[in-house]
């Protein structure tokens, strides 16, 4: 009886340490190769999501230049019949098509992807403050349909900063180094991802930098 006991213990104590299951157990097998795939997958997504920023942030870079020049940044905000707001329209458009339909990811890559497109629309409706400002009569409600077109350009590029960083965080997970495509306030911008702005440009090249 005492022999049965003693190994009655051994056993639970090895279930104990082992987490209640030995290393044969079919079911921790099956849930350890499912998140082994879906590993495998999110760095599948967050390539793909990398690809997609990098095309649309080429394309928005002329908004961003365009806007510059009518509503630039702590300038003066005018109308000119030099910029096109429906070519802005067109690489919006385009860029929010550049993601396509929305696939199911985690929470952090929701969380990018989500990000970058409400600074594409957020871009869009600077387009269209200033298209409204181009046909208002001069005087307050121009003046402050302008304003509206650089406050909806800062909101934006704000809003992709901070998307930006969530894809740079995703890509040093998913073993890919830093990714740093970020989206400037006016042309010859060098952004700082992690903070700051600076109008010099680098000296040294960092890898996998896309900027303005």
């Amino acid at each position: 009886m005492a022999v049965a006991l003693a190994a009655v213990n051994i056993v639970l104590a090895t279930l104990v340490l082992s987490g209640g299951r030995d290393d044969g157990d079919p079911v921790a097998d099956r849930v350890a190769e499912l998140e082994a795939q879906e590993e495998v997958r999110q760095v599948e997504l967050v390539g793909q999501l990398t690809e997609q920023t990098t095309a649309a942030h080429a394309g928005l870079l002329n908004v961003i230049d365009g806007l510059h020049m009518v509503v630039p940044s702590g300038g003066q905000a005018v109308v000119s019949p030099a910029v096109s707001p429906a070519a802005w329209h067109s690489a919006v458009g385009a860029a929010i098509g550049t993601f396509g339909d929305p696939p199911s990811g985690s929470t952090q890559f929701n969380t990018a992807r989500n990000g970058l497109l409400l600074a594409i629309d957020l871009l869009g409706s600077a387009a269209t403050a200033y298209e409204s400002a181009v046909v208002a009569p001069a005087g307050p409600d121009q003046e402050r349909l302008l304003e509206l077109a650089g406050r909806l350009r800062d909101q934006a590029v704000a809003a992709w900063s901070v998307a930006a960083t969530q894809l740079d965080v995703l890509n040093i997970d998913a073993g890919n180094g830093h990714v740093h495509i970020t989206l400037p306030t006016r042309p010859g911008e060098e952004v700082d991802p992690h903070g700051g702005v600076d109008f010099e440009p680098k000296a040294e090249d960092h890898t996998n930098h896309t900027g303005g």
